[in-house]
């Protein structure tokens, strides 16, 4: 696997479960996290779909922007 490959994953992947870990937490103690949803407190699957998909936005944003970086400090030259 790549290093821009692998670098994606790891920061897809974090945010996910950064994400997913906060819906829980508000499923499991709603007043533990705040999670809103069109200035409307989500609470419930609710809670746990908005926190999920917003990290995994932000996530699939940064991790494609990083690994397109990495991707260009790694890669080889051509041989001519």
């Amino acid at each position: 696997m790549t290093p821009a490959r692998w670098t994606f994953i790891i920061i897809f992947g974090g945010c996910l479960l950064i994400g997913l870990g906060m819906g829980v937490v508000n499923l499991i103690a709603p007043g533990t996290a705040t999670i809103t949803f069109n200035d409307q407190p989500a609470t419930g699957m609710t809670g746990v779909g908005v926190a999920t998909t917003t990290w995994g936005v932000l996530g699939l944003i940064f991790g494609l922007i990083v690994a397109g970086i990495v991707a260009l400090f790694t890669r080889r030259k051509k041989v001519a």
